[in-house]
């Protein structure tokens, strides 16, 4: 098994057992997050600032 194989089968956990997103995880989930407030700025008639 390759670097990259072990890479995408270790995570980690918080001690509470809660998957800790990897950087690209985190990434993509805020980029999903301004989308999602963008559309409620723009459904309130406010133009957000990109």
């Amino acid at each position: 098994m390759d670097e990259l194989d072990l890479e995408n089968l270790m995570r980690y956990f918080t001690l509470e057992g809660q998957l800790i997103p990897t950087p690209e995880e985190d990434a993509q989930q805020a980029q999903q997050r301004a989308e999602q407030l963008a559309a409620q700025l723009k459904a309130l008639g406010i133009e957000p600032e990109v």
